[in-house]
């Protein structure tokens, strides 16, 4: 991975600079000689965003469940009377690179959340039943293939492409999210959304 490039798009993210990352990052790719990785450019997934809306919504119901549940009948039943669902929400993608054959994301939910320490990951009480596949960058999955499979790492300017196009993906998931939560006025859209890929620390807090 692209470490330094990396480190300068999770700043704009913590920033909300969404746009200014995905900049960033395209004119970096713009900056190496042509590879496959490069179809990538001017490319976005905001073709799926009625999907994804379906796919939260659709998760909201069975996880809310899922919790009332967990917390026990006689909380519910004598409690507060304050409705009960979660505290954050949590979107990973696959681990994209190696697993070219389908790209998809699974949700998770918690009870707690911190924006210091991100332990919290780790401690969700439910994901989703079925995944959520990801269409459009066929072309992109192709030439991951293409150079696991071929071990072109050491040909000129392909990893350095590689490294900068994987940050693309992920932050093209993120606007992906972001859009979907634009003028949404559903019930998970007030709940907290963090968003990144597996094994990638590049996460941004949709809404």
């Amino acid at each position: 991975m692209n470490f330094e490039l990396a480190d300068k798009l999770s700043e704009l993210l913590e920033s909300k600079k969404l746009d200014k990352a995905i900049a960033m990052a395209e004119q970096e790719l713009k900056n190496i000689p042509t590879t496959d990785f490069h179809k990538i450019l001017d490319k976005n997934l905001l073709h799926l965003t009625s999907d994804l809306a379906k796919h939260i919504n659709e998760f909201e119901k069975s996880t809310k469940e899922v919790l009332k549940k967990k917390q026990g009948f006689i909380k519910n039943l004598f409690g507060s009377g304050k409705e009960v669902k979660p505290a954050a929400y949590y979107c990973e993608m696959n681990g994209f690179t190696i697993n070219y054959d389908r790209w998809f994301i699974d949700l998770f939910s918690f009870e707690n959340y911190s924006l210091t320490d991100w332990e919290w990951l780790s401690d969700f009480y439910d994901s989703t039943a079925n995944d959520l596949t990801i269409t459009g960058f066929e072309e992109i999955q192709k030439a991951f293939e293409d150079v696991h499979e071929n071990n072109r790492f050491e040909e000129p300017n392909i990893d350095q492409a590689y490294e900068v196009c994987e940050l693309l993906v992920i932050l093209r998931l993120q606007e992906l999210f972001r859009e979907t939560y634009k003028d949404e006025e559903s019930e998970w859209s007030k709940i907290p959304m963090f968003v990144t890929a597996h094994d990638y620390e590049m996460i941004y807090k949709v809404n």
